[in-house]
C-alpha cells in the first residue's frame, strides 16, 4: 500500500510545487494598473448659448463642447477673487495656479494632479468663468483622492438665457 500511496501523492505535490501562486501573479497584476494609472482630474467643457427656456414641442437645448483654456488653482475662497459684478466670471484669482491646459476639439481635458482639492476655472472672453460654490464660498471645488480621477462636467452658460 505504501508504493500505491507513494506514487499517487509525489505527481500531487510536484504539481503544487511547480505551480506559481496566484496571488503573486495577481500583485504583479496590481502593480502594472496602478502604475499605469494617473490621478487628478478629467472632464469636459461644453457651452450652453441663447433662449434655454423649455418651448411646446420642441427639443431641450443641448449644450455642445467647445475647445477652452482650463485653469486649475489651489482651493479658492470667493474672497480670494475678483468677481465681476454678480456674474460667474472673475477678473482676477489670487491663489497658486497649479496647472492651465487647453482642451481638445471635443471639450476633453486631463490633468495629472496629487491629491488635494482644486478650484477650476474656463477661460471665456478674458475672465475666468466658474459657475459651482460649495456651502463654505469656495469656487469651482474639485477633490482629487490617491490613485483616483475625478470627472468634471463644466457647462459655461453666461451667453444663456433662463
Amino acid at each position: 500500500m505504501r508504493p500505491v500511496l507513494f506514487y499517487v501523492f509525489i505527481p500531487i505535490f510536484l504539481g503544487i510545487a511547480c505551480k506559481t501562486p496566484k496571488t503573486s501573479a495577481e500583485g504583479s497584476k496590481n502593480t502594472i494598473n496602478s502604475a499605469s494609472e494617473v490621478q487628478g482630474i478629467v472632464g469636459e467643457v461644453s457651452e450652453l448659448i441663447g433662449n434655454q427656456m423649455p418651448m411646446v414641442g420642441a427639443p431641450a437645448p443641448t449644450p455642445r463642447p467647445i475647445k477652452a483654456t482650463v485653469y486649475i488653482y489651489d482651493s479658492t475662497h470667493i474672497s480670494k477673487a475678483q468677481q465681476i459684478g454678480t456674474s460667474p466670471l472673475f477678473s482676477m484669482v489670487n491663489t497658486r495656479l497649479v496647472q492651465k491646459l487647453d482642451t481638445n476639439e471635443a471639450g476633453r481635458f486631463s490633468a495629472a494632479l496629487p491629491a488635494g482639492t482644486y478650484s477650476v476655472f474656463v477661460l471665456k472672453g478674458g475672465a475666468f468663468f466658474a459657475n459651482q460654490f460649495d456651502e463654505k464660498n469656495n469656487i469651482g471645488l474639485c477633490r482629487v483622492e490617491v490613485g483616483k480621477q475625478t470627472r468634471v462636467q463644466i457647462t459655461v452658460n453666461v451667453d444663456a438665457s433662463y
